[in-house]
């Protein structure tokens, strides 16, 4: 088993606290960068991006992610394209240190530290319209330095990070009802033809129809709006539900 499966295994004992301390100082070595598999975005992550590279969140989608279906959320993910043998972050210069330093994906600017969205016990997991709360566990590391003392507070603050994060929680919550309602409409062996079409207009809203010269926030609500305008339109027109046959 894997220092992080442990980790995962035993979540409470791992816990921080918003004011709890621990031991590490980054030394930019850029080996968080490499051998990464799992720098999955949210929209907020690409539109900083996009924003810090002066592009279109279309733009960084096609240069530096990979788009796919999530086995179990049934929603479209968006992760970091890996290059090389090295498996390296597209986003690392040769000089190893990052293009978008300080508009990095949140899961690095959290390093090493983790971060999840629960419900008020960890084992209700994430469900829609309950109470939401940040968790943060510290991960295992084989980098940096031990001797600096940090507090979870003083790392949020460092990198710009809510200690209240509206967005993560909003992010946490649509992503399990968009979840639950997908599989909704998987359960019912709707056409191949209305799953493409519902992935296709969630990734747009969620990752593509944003202006980087306007206000992130504002933007991500109203295009939750338009998600749930899709699910209202579908409902309306096929009040009994989808059941076609497959294609």
């Amino acid at each position: 088993m894997s220092s992080r499966d442990e980790i995962l295994d035993n979540f409470q004992d791992h816990l921080l606290g918003i004011d709890d301390t621990f031991k590490f100082k980054c030394l930019e070595c850029g080996k968080c960068c490499r051998n990464r598999e799992d720098l999955l975005l949210n929209s907020r992550d690409l539109f900083n991006i996009a924003k810090k590279l002066g592009i279109s969140m279309e733009q960084a989608l096609e240069q530096y992610c990979e788009t796919y279906i999530g086995k179990d959320s049934k929603m479209p993910v968006v992760r970091l394209k890996p290059q090389g043998a090295g498996r390296v972050c597209p986003l690392l210069k040769k000089d190893g240190k990052c293009s978008v330093h300080d508009s990095k994906p949140t899961v690095c600017a959290l390093f090493p530290l983790g971060r999840v969205v629960a419900g008020e016990e960890i084992s209700d997991g994430l469900q829609p319209n309950k109470p939401m709360q940040l968790m943060y566990i510290l991960n295992p590391v084989s980098c940096g330095r031990r001797k600096h003392k940090n507090t979870v507070r003083s790392w949020l603050e460092k990198f710009n990070i809510p200690i209240d994060d509206e967005f993560y929680i909003l992010w946490g919550q649509l992503l399990v009802s968009l979840s639950i309602s997908v599989s909704e409409y998987e359960e019912q062996e709707v056409s191949d033809q209305i799953m493409e079409l519902l992935w296709q207009n969630i990734g747009a809203a969620l990752y593509v129809a944003y202006d980087t010269k306007k206000d992130f926030m504002e933007q991500f609500i109203k295009n939750c709006t338009t998600i749930q305008g899709l699910f209202n339109t579908l409902k309306e027109q096929f009040p009994n539900g989808i059941n076609p046959t497959k294609t």
